[in-house]
């Protein structure tokens, strides 16, 4: 039990550094691409195409060490759900890194991931989760993770559709922020407006032109 349960808290550590460190490494080339005329939702959708290879590649190394030492009723289902959580806490790494920063950011995550998945959905105290953990994103896709590794048939639909929601809530804001994050890369930080055709290198034609 202590196997399985211990594949959740660290994908979605992995996962929730991968999304901080990534959105807060690339803030100015973001800016850069914008400016030479890509559109932000490419280089968001280009940025999340990282994070989720990144998030998949932890999470695969998770259930695979978990799984030599017990091995799931139901592999995908415990996958999925491992995967899930990992993917919801990569965009709260999103979320979090323009706020808090690489170090606050740091110690944010790791609190989080631990007071949700390792407390907040954690079989293995008395009488169960704790009622609190019923408000953390974690809990729908634990009991999806849960089902998948201790029985033999799947039967939570409804919490793996609540899991999918928070996924989703958590996409929409990560796609919220980028798009007010990224309008800045249109000006210079002294506050001077820039020519979007100069700071690519080209040059400005006349209107005569």
């Amino acid at each position: 039990m202590h196997a399985a349960t211990m594949v959740p808290i660290t994908s979605a550590f992995l996962a929730g550094l991968t999304g901080l460190f990534i959105v807060t490494g690339s803030a100015a080339g973001d800016r850069r691409l914008v400016l030479a005329g890509f559109r932000p939702r490419e280089v968001l959708a280009g940025r999340l195409g990282v994070i989720g290879a990144a998030t998949g590649l932890a999470t695969t190394v998770g259930v695979v060490v978990s799984g030599g030492l017990y091995a799931p009723r139901q592999w995908i289902v415990f996958a999925g759900a491992n995967l899930l959580i990992a993917l919801t806490y990569a965009m709260i790494g999103v979320l979090v890194g323009p706020i808090t920063g690489r170090l606050g950011g740091l110690y944010l995550i790791l609190l989080l991931a631990f007071i949700d998945v390792g407390l907040g959905q954690n079989i293995m105290v008395p009488g169960g989760p704790p009622a609190w953990g019923a408000f953390l994103p974690a809990r729908a896709a634990s009991r999806v993770m849960i089902d998948g590794a201790f029985t033999g048939r799947f039967d939570e639909v409804w919490y793996l559709l609540l899991g999918l929601a928070w996924l989703a809530a958590f996409g929409v804001a990560t796609t919220a922020v980028f798009g007010r994050r990224t309008p800045t890369a249109r000006t210079v930080t002294n506050g001077r407006r820039r020519n979007p055709v100069m700071a690519t290198g080209g040059t400005r034609r006349s209107p005569q032109s």
